[in-house]
């Protein structure tokens, strides 16, 4: 059985561990910053680009947890900017932002202070913008009527594939990497081999662009989740012929 918008994380977290639910999608960077706790030297790792994944699963195991192989996409913070600005200006990585003459950038409140946004950015990349505070709601649609050259966002936003825009890339790994990846009790996990099986062929597929179409025609095309979800796995040939 499905049970979609359950909870928060937490309190999956804890239905996971107690055994209410059997499992249920989570991110490889929320699991080391808010479910388990790295050591001084993982967290070192991951701040350095280390990849979360296996130091999540090996914390994960010591509670009886496992965490399958994580899909490509990494739904993490953006920068994101107007593929015409891009194009004309040769932008590609948020360092890039630097060509642009006096750039002014319109960024939620909470991130302009957080250590792994702007803040952490305008350190790692020497980026000198021009900052407006606005309303999460309001920051795509004054990027796509250029009221301002980049805004933030996460990396899978529908906004992205809806308005063209592009997510800049972030080779110093300011942003921490949120890889999404079925989460279960290690028990349960060897209870149910062909589950395992099947979700498993999901490890390494759905990449950003695809997440923000999907995004796209569930939250502004209006088509259900389920049957967005069914066209990408048949039209990947991620589904199991019905005998």
């Amino acid at each position: 059985m499905l049970k979609p918008n359950f909870g928060q994380t937490s309190f999956l977290f804890d239905a996971l561990k107690s055994g209410k639910i059997d499992l249920y999608p989570e991110f490889t960077g929320t699991v080391v910053t808010s479910l388990v706790k790295p050591s001084a030297k993982q967290t070192a790792e991951i701040k350095q680009g280390a990849d979360s994944y296996p130091i999540a699963n090996a914390l994960l195991k010591k509670q009886g947890l496992t965490l399958l192989s994580p899909m490509k996409y990494n739904n993490t913070y953006a920068l994101v900017v107007r593929q015409s600005t891009a194009k004309r200006y040769g932008l590609k990585t948020i360092a890039d932002l630097n060509k642009l003459p006096n750039a002014t950038a319109g960024f939620d409140l909470e991130f302009s202070g957080r250590a792994d946004g702007y803040a952490g950015i305008k350190q790692q990349y020497g980026l000198n913008l021009k900052v407006n505070s606005l309303d999460a709601s309001l920051r795509y649609q004054a990027l796509s009527q250029d009221h301002v050259d980049v805004t933030d966002g996460y990396s899978t936003d529908s906004q992205i594939a809806q308005y063209k825009l592009l997510a800049l890339q972030d080779p110093k790994h300011v942003f921490a990497t949120y890889r999404g990846a079925p989460m279960m009790k290690a028990s349960w996990a060897k209870q149910h081999p062909a589950i395992v099986k099947r979700l498993n062929r999901l490890a390494g597929k759905i990449t950003e662009t695809d997440m923000q179409q999907m995004n796209y025609d569930v939250n502004v095309k209006k088509q259900s989740a389920a049957s967005v979800a069914k066209h990408y796995l048949t039209t990947h040939h991620l589904l199991e012929a019905k005998q």
